[in-house]
């Protein structure tokens, strides 16, 4: 069973995603009340983040809208991209590691732009503009060193991002990766609308240079739970040296699948995300609104790998 925090975060982002759906006050009161209803009687049993998704196509099949968040989106990838020239030049003079450092705290300040966490506020003007600031904040969990020497040994490395705003800074990831350390670099977005999450039509319609080795979707749903990605991303996954996952959606369907699928052969995993759940925060043993960047995998104890919700308690 969920944490009964989770309830109140279901219920709220259920709520934001009907009213950015729609303006009619009578369908907005009873599908509210349709869904809430639906989560309370479910929570017991649900799987997250599985059930978001259902509760957001729900809402689009309900209104007739199926990316409620374009808005937002397009204003996050606007605000982003004008900070690119300023973030290019904090690299000069400095060595690629550094650089690497800085692109990663980068990605992670971008990673507050995220619709889809109950009581996580955002204001993406002062994301943007304190972005340069949070490399000294420093991480709460520093595995970098780690990935950093798995980037070197890598050849094929997939970059999953997550919202969008924070896809700009995750392409200036991959071209550096690519372009600097030399890898074939692989970067997956989502295939349909979930809340901010960015689809690869969100990357085309915005201008985002296509700076990957390839770019391709890896599902339509929360996260990137293996029994709803494409078929693409299996096959890459199978030949990849490294596997790179931002945000805390990617973080629990990591968990999922190496539960799950155990019998799978997963590359080296780590997961970067700034924190703004109390369940996740909880879960990794951190201050809420802590930066981290954790190896997920290879671990030294498989009996000690759960699911989220079977970590209650």
């Amino acid at each position: 069973m969920p944490d009964p925090k989770c309830l109140n975060c279901l219920n709220e982002i259920t709520e934001n995603a009907i009213l950015l759906s729609t303006s009619d006050i009578q369908q907005q009161a009873k599908l509210i009340s349709k869904l809430v209803k639906f989560t309370e009687e479910n929570f017991a049993n649900i799987k997250l983040p599985d059930f978001s998704t259902e509760i957001f196509k729900i809402i689009a099949e309900e209104t007739g809208i199926s990316d409620p968040f374009l808005d937002i989106k397009q204003k996050s990838n606007d605000y982003f991209k004008k900070l690119v020239p300023e973030i290019v030049n904090s690299f000069e003079g400095l060595t690629a590691k550094k650089t690497a450092y800085l692109l990663f705290m980068y990605s992670i300040a971008a990673n507050m732009v995220d619709f889809s966490t109950g009581g996580h506020s955002v204001d993406i003007e002062e994301i943007a503009n304190k972005i340069f600031h949070f490399p000294n904040e420093g991480l709460a969990i520093d595995d970098f060193r780690k990935l950093y020497e798995c980037i070197s040994k890598a050849d094929k490395i997939i970059y999953l991002s997550d919202n969008c705003g924070e896809v700009v800074i995750d392409n200036l990831v991959v071209e550096f990766l690519k372009n600097v350390l030399n890898k074939k670099v692989y970067l997956g977005l989502k295939g349909g609308p979930v809340a901010n999450d960015c689809t690869i039509r969100d990357f085309e319609r915005d201008g985002l240079p296509f700076n990957a080795t390839e770019t391709f979707i890896v599902s339509s749903s929360f996260g990137y739970n293996l029994d709803e990605t494409t078929e693409k991303f299996k096959q890459l996954l199978k030949d990849a040296d490294l596997l790179i996952v931002k945000g805390q959606s990617n973080y629990e369907t990591t968990l999922n699948n190496l539960v799950r699928h155990k019998d799978f052969h997963f590359p080296p995993i780590f997961c970067v995300l700034r924190t703004k759940c109390e369940v996740i925060t909880k879960h990794l043993g951190v201050p809420i609104g802590s930066n981290v960047i954790k190896q997920m995998y290879p671990f030294s104890n498989k009996t000690k790998i759960k699911e989220i919700i079977d970590c209650i308690g």
